[in-house]
């Protein structure tokens, strides 16, 4: 018997995270399943791949990138298409080489399924790699004989999702680079230049104008406390650290940043698109309405929406319609309701998901992209203006003092 770490998502949509002893991780996903809890990540206790609900990243490259995932799901369904058999397709992908991690899994699967496992319950042995969605997804095509065409949507989904990602990321980076360039900026004149002048100015008993005796002040307290300074810093990141971890503490911040003007509607929609999609794909892949409602609930990261993803399962379960289950959730988007209860009357709930978060995706990239256009420059002048403040601190008395000497 092997002990395993576990991570997984309980019916009220909290976060559990223990200890479980078994043969094989396929009977803890088993136990997990049984309990009705959504498996995230399994691994053996001491493997690090799970961690407080972190990867560990001391144990060498164990992550498998979502791209990787995108790409050996897609070789799979052409694999298959093609004709090959499930565990030849599998060793093939396994010669191709790659991600260690994923390959291991690879391996694994295919031994599996040589020994008579369905592919879905091999897939589930590697909750850490592959997620309860797709193991769902395979599930549901294996038992309706369309496995290469479920891996083919699977495949797509999964791309997507790498491609929005990786939209964000870029959009991001020009602006992060600016802000650190000013940070370092200002550390520099601060730490280096400005307490220069002020040793000048102090033994030419010079009288200087307000803001330059501000900035001087703040110059030479960074150059003879940085240490001091160094420390209240990490001190208050490491407090902050702490409280986020507490669960009233995170759930406080998520419903502030969801009531923010302008940010609140832009994190809702990209939780409900996310969802939306994952729904969507599973009902297209022959997955039940209430069990694709329990899977898609583990990919919101807002605990509010976990919560209102729970309560809409339930309501569901009960008999209530997907629309009207989300009908009273605050700040969920109202347009993907509409455009569902329009697919419920037409019998086609399933491709109305799929374009109510096509339509959601087109509204965030545009929302960001108006964001990022006022960002940058934003950024720019807070820059210029910071940076010419300080060196307007140490040029004016330089100026009446060439004046007074002239």
């Amino acid at each position: 018997m092997t002990q395993f770490d576990f991570r997984a998502l309980d019916a009220s949509g909290k976060t559990q995270s223990g200890m479980l002893e078994a043969a094989a991780q396929a009977q803890v996903v088993e136990a997990l399943q049984a309990k009705g809890w959504v498996p995230m990540d399994i691994a053996p206790v001491g493997s690090g791949l799970v961690r407080n609900g972190t990867w560990n990243w001391r144990r060498g490259r164990t992550r498998v990138r979502l791209a990787e995932l995108v790409a050996a799901t897609d070789q799979l369904s052409t694999l298959l298409s093609a004709g090959q058999p499930l565990d030849r397709a599998l060793g093939i992908l396994n010669e191709v080489g790659g991600n260690p991690a994923l390959m291991a899994a690879i391996a694994d699967v295919r031994d599996q399924v040589r020994g008579g496992a369905a592919l879905s319950d091999a897939l589930a042995r590697h909750a850490q790699i592959f997620s309860s969605m797709y193991c769902a997804m395979v599930r549901a095509g294996e038992a309706g004989g369309v496995l290469p065409q479920v891996l083919a949507r699977l495949a797509e989904h999964l791309a997507r999702a790498s491609e929005f990602r990786r939209n964000v990321t870029n959009a991001l980076v020009y602006p992060v680079i600016l802000l650190v360039t000013v940070l370092l900026s200002m550390g520099f004149l601060l730490a280096y230049v400005v307490p220069q002048f002020a040793d000048m100015y102090a033994n030419l008993h010079a009288e200087l104008p307000w803001f330059s005796r501000i900035v001087l002040g703040i110059g030479m307290a960074v150059r003879r406390w940085w240490m001091l300074l160094a420390g209240a810093v990490f001190v208050a990141l490491l407090v902050i650290n702490l409280w986020l971890k507490r669960p009233e503490s995170k759930r406080w911040l998520e419903q502030r940043m969801l009531s923010v003007r302008g940010l609140g509607p832009l994190l809702a929609k990209m939780e409900a698109e996310r969802y939306l999609r994952t729904l969507a794909t599973l009902l297209v892949s022959g997955v039940h309405l209430v069990q694709g409602l329990r899977i898609s609930r583990a990919v919101f990261s807002n605990g509010m929406f976990v919560d209102a993803a729970a309560r809409a399962e339930d309501r569901v379960r009960g008999g209530t319609r997907f629309s009207d289950a989300w009908a009273d959730a605050a700040h969920f988007p109202r347009l993907p309701l509409q455009m569902a209860r329009i697919g419920e009357e037409a019998g086609e709930l399933d491709a109305m998901l799929l374009k109510a978060s096509d339509t959601l995706a087109a509204d965030i990239r545009t929302r960001l992209d108006r964001v990022l256009a006022a960002l940058v420059p934003a950024v720019t002048v807070l820059m210029f203006l910071l940076i010419g403040a300080v060196v307007m601190s140490i040029l004016v008395p330089l100026y009446d003092l060439t004046s007074v000497i002239g």
